[in-house]
């Protein structure tokens, strides 16, 4: 049959190429021994099957295609996952998409322009955050990060050094942002030195002010 003597990569924009060639370089290998003769392997012997397979345990690839061009190569046609967030948990940071499926380790150097979600499953409730700072476009550009508290609600801090504690239930955390966000955009809220604003509570809004300063010494005469 047809012999393979390469293969061309399709749809790879953030995903390492180095990956995609070992998987396609060691099914390639196993074809030839199976053959056992020198050469390139025919394509007849190259399980597509097995490429993708292998392909598919990576978090970066959502779909993968591997199909024959004859006379003499190979096309992996690859689907990523789109990043949406970075993930901290148990001091290790990480690409997530919508679904919260892990693509890749972040270096601390080389942090991404995206929302940071913090603790225990905060990877999974990323597309229900962004569907949440959807309904408060004033406030979504100063988010630094949203720390998922108890597997149940959000802490939001912003860059101004706030923090706003929202409610359990996404339909009472979407109704006490909204109405923080009205509040900030006729009172200015954020950015006045406050610490915390509680809205953990129905119509209520417990403010934390920051700690006073300690009283100054005087040296005695």
């Amino acid at each position: 049959g047809f012999a393979v003597d390469g293969y061309q990569i399709v749809g790879l924009k953030r995903m390492d190429r180095r990956i995609v060639d070992e998987v396609v370089t060691s099914e390639l290998t196993r074809a030839q021994e199976t053959a056992g003769v020198p050469g390139r392997p025919a394509q007849a012997l190259v399980s597509a099957t097995a490429i993708r397979d292998r392909l598919m345990a990576y978090g970066w690839i959502a779909d993968a295609r591997v199909s024959r061009r004859l006379p003499d190569q190979l096309v992996i046609d690859i689907v990523e996952r789109r990043p949406a967030a970075v993930w901290q948990n148990r001091g290790r940071l990480s690409l997530v998409d919508s679904a919260g499926v892990v693509l890749a380790p972040v270096p601390l150097d080389r942090m991404p322009d995206l929302p940071l979600l913090i603790g225990p499953g905060a990877n999974a409730q990323s597309a229900a955050l962004e569907q949440l700072l959807a309904k408060v476009p004033t406030l979504k550009p100063q988010l630094a990060s949203a720390t998922w508290i108890g597997r149940r609600r959000w802490d939001l801090a912003f860059s101004s050094g706030e923090t706003i504690a929202l409610p359990e239930g996404a339909a009472a955390a979407a109704t006490a942002l909204t109405r923080f966000a009205k509040l900030d955009r006729s009172s200015g809220l954020l950015g006045r030195g406050m610490k915390r604003f509680d809205l953990r509570m129905p119509d209520k809004m417990i403010v934390r002010l920051p700690a006073p300063p300690p009283p100054s010494e005087v040296a005695p005469e």
